[in-house]
Order: structure tokens, then sequence, then C-alpha cells
């Protein structure tokens, strides 16, 4: 990333048909604010947080930033943006360019969205690929992702460990061989494994992978939550009943 002087340099090579472009970008996309003054506008973060959001929803969470005038709240916006949403796109603005946008230094907000645009642009392009060539059933050019002969190789390995307190299996009688069917010839002739994949694809499936740990996760919290809940009911239940049996002995005595 470009420190403030190389911004400074670079900002007097946009002319003004390069301006006009990023301003009608810009223009293009919904915004919760005005746009008056381009350099005070997007000096706090809210609409550079606000533009990834419009291209990458789930990059941004927009509650993370806070309007704001003072220098420091700024500073905090725009590092929330660089620890958590710009390294997904292998973009970082310098604390020094960062802290000329949010003193509203004119020409500098603008080669960071230029140079946002690209960023943005390039993730767009390379996930484009992978999007087509993965189904949703998990097939990656015809081909199975590597479940099958990824799960035979582990069953050969745990297979191959004797275990120490194992019985000697009796010898089974001869078997003649036969050859395997047609179909599962075909399913091991499409099958791939994952380090095959190219890297974009592996890091598609890794996401997904991280999201279904999140999920289950999620569930055991909510389980254990329910659990809980019936704890309680019970006990409420048994304290209900013993003060329903104190009251039915009162109610005798008197």
């Amino acid at each position: 990333m470009k420190d403030t002087a190389e911004v400074n340099n670079e900002m007097t090579a946009l002319d003004d048909h390069q301006l006009q472009e990023l301003y009608a970008w810009v223009d293009e996309i919904t915004l919760t604010r005005p746009k008056r003054n381009i350099s005070r506008d997007f000096s706090d973060g809210v609409l550079v947080a606000e533009v990834v959001h419009f291209f990458l929803p789930k990059f941004v969470e927009l509650h993370n930033y806070t309007p704001a005038n003072s220098t420091n709240q700024k500073m905090s916006n725009w590092g929330t943006l660089n620890r958590k949403v710009f390294t997904k796109i292998s973009f970082n603005v310098p604390e020094a360019v960062v802290r000329s946008i949010c003193n509203c230094k004119p020409g500098v907000i603008e080669v960071i969205l230029l140079q946002l645009r690209h960023k943005i642009e390039q993730y767009l392009e390379r996930k484009k690929p992978t999007q087509e060539k993965i189904s949703p059933d998990g097939y990656y050019g015809g081909q199975e992702v590597g479940s099958l002969t990824d799960r035979s190789d582990k069953q050969r390995k745990k297979q191959g460990k004797p275990s120490k307190h194992a019985v000697p299996a009796p010898k089974a009688p001869p078997v003649h061989h036969q050859s395997p069917p047609s179909n599962f010839v075909k399913q091991q002739r499409h099958t791939i494994h994952i380090s095959d994949l190219p890297t974009e694809v592996r890091d598609l499936l890794d996401e997904k992978e991280q999201s279904l740990i999140a999920s289950q996760e999620t569930v055991q919290i909510l389980q254990a939550k329910v659990r809980r809940l019936e704890n309680l009911l019970h006990l409420k239940d048994i304290r209900i009943e013993e003060l329903t049996k104190k009251l039915q002995q009162s109610d005798i005595r008197y």
C-alpha cells in the first residue's frame, strides 16, 4: 500500500476523465448520506464501509461504524475497516494516509476510492469462475470434489493400524474376485483430490467448512440453553408442587 507522498503523486496523475468516472461510480452506489463534499463526507469511513457493503455485503457489518466528527472516532472506523474488511480483499490504507483522510485533506480520498474500486473488481473477478464451476451438490468440472478418494485413503490408513489387544480374525474362505460395478469405476474416475483444486476453489470450500463449524457450534450452544431451561422448569415444577402441598395442609388445619 502506498504512503501519503505516493498517494499525492498519484493524485496528480488522475485526470478529469478519471475523476468523473470515479464520481459516477460512487453515484451509482446507494448510500445513507447525500454526497456534497467527498473529502468531508467520506472522512469518517462510514460511507466507505457502505461502498464495500454494496458489492460485498457479507464482508461488512455496518453497525460497527459510527458517524463521527472527532478524529479519534474516524481513525477507529478506518482501523476497523483495515482489520476486518480490507484484509479480505488484499487491501490496506496506511495510518498516515488515514490521518490525512480524517483531516479531510483534498484529493486523498479519491485515490483510495479508486484503489478500493480496483480491489473490489479484482476480488469479484476471481470469485466469479469459482461460483460457476462448483455446483450446489459439490461437483467441480463435472467431478465430485474429492469425497470418495479422500475417504478411501483415510479408511485405508485407519484400517492399516491394528489394535494392540486385537484378537486375530479367523481366516475367511477363498472368494473369487469380481470386477466392481461399472458405475463404481465411473465414480472413481470422476473423483478428484481437494489438493488438486485451484486455490480459489479450496478457499471457497474452507469458507463453507468454517461456516458449517460455526453453525454446529451455535446449535450446540442453543441445545445447552434448552437443557438449562428444561432443568429450571423442572425445579420450578417441584417448588410449585411443594408449595401446593403446604397450602393444602394449611387448609386442612383450618
